[in-house]
């Protein structure tokens, strides 16, 4: 009995030392293996880790397949994966911070000198998690597709648009109605006339070939983008110092480039929609005069309606960096 209970201590001894020192870790996406911003983010982070730490890193990839888009925070935050991509909106629930972050006009340079990538850390922290990375991208992230074009009306008066709550102050002021579906059913939910468009990142709508079930891209796009990678936090704390700082370095180096490709990504993007027979529909000047104001009041508003205290905190402290009015 006393052997058994030694060999059992032993074994248990050299798991705990094995899980101690394993590197093998598991990522959420909130986005299939298709989706167009991979080979700019989630590619490189992975690949870059693995390079950089000669393979101590490694991280595979699961979809929403696995957990749905709006459920993927909290299983990270617990431990059940250890990476998360993903988008502000999808967690909303829990905290709209990252989402109303993109109503703050910052490339990466005044991310972190500001400290509001430190900022925004520390709040998510509260949520198991530590933010690793914030790729942000210059204004023109976000456009509509239409089935039909903007009309007299300049805008979209009584149009279901697709989309999340990111949207809904633009969606609000252009006179569409928003609703919330999974990416998943967007393509189906065109096809069938179930919304007149969607409202999506400037890159994604040629791979999910949404080009076969909307016509029209509306122009001017809006907005500016984050699409953060997260670390469980647990995971992070037990990370030598060294690989901490190996983590950082690949997600900055992410974030650099992110801020200066995106806008010919888009571009690239938008020639192959219109190349597949898409064409440009505008909205009305005094559409366009508000936008920008829009989006940001639109997102402000937003987050408040979810959490007063928190948004009201972020926004003077943008404020008080000179990122925000």
């Amino acid at each position: 009995m006393k052997l058994l209970k030694s060999l059992a201590v032993a074994a248990s001894s050299m798991l705990l030392a094995a899980s101690a020192t394993a590197k093998d870790y598991r990522m959420l996406s909130s986005w299939d293996q298709n989706y167009a911003y991979n080979p700019y983010i989630v590619d490189p982070f992975v690949q870059g880790l693995d390079k950089a730490t000669n393979g101590r890193i490694k991280i595979t990839v699961s979809g929403p397949e696995t957990v749905p888009p709006f459920e993927q925070l909290e299983p990270v935050g617990s431990g059940v994966f250890q990476f998360l991509f993903t988008h502000g909106a999808y967690h909303v629930g829990s905290t709209p911070i990252m989402m109303v972050a993109e109503a703050i006009d910052a490339d990466p340079e005044k991310l972190h000198a500001s400290g509001l990538f430190d900022y925004l850390d520390k709040q998510y922290q509260r949520f198991g998690v530590k933010l690793v990375a914030a790729p942000v991208t210059p204004k023109g992230a976000y456009h509509y597709l239409l089935r039909a074009p903007i009309g007299p009306d300049g805008g979209m008066k009584g149009r279901k648009i697709r989309g999340t709550v990111t949207y809904k102050g633009v969606t609000d002021m252009l006179g569409g109605v928003l609703v919330v579906l999974a990416p998943s059913e967007i393509y189906t939910s065109l096809e069938k006339g179930l919304v007149d468009g969607a409202v999506w990142p400037a890159v994604g709508a040629y791979e999910y070939r949404w080009y076969e079930v909307a016509k029209y891209l509306v122009r001017p796009a809006i907005g500016v983008n984050y699409e953060p990678i997260f670390m469980n936090l647990d995971a992070w704390n037990a990370l030598p110092a060294g690989d901490q700082k190996i983590v950082m370095s690949v997600a900055r180096q992410i974030e650099d480039a992110w801020y200066k490709q995106s806008p010919a990504v888009w571009k690239k993007e938008e020639d192959a929609l219109l190349a597949k027979g898409m064409q440009i529909t505008k909205l009305g000047p005094a559409q366009q005069a508000k936008l920008d104001q829009t989006w940001k009041e639109g997102l402000w508003a937003a987050g408040a309606e979810k959490n007063a205290a928190d948004t009201n905190k972020l926004r003077d402290f943008a404020r008080s960096k000179g990122l925000a009015q």
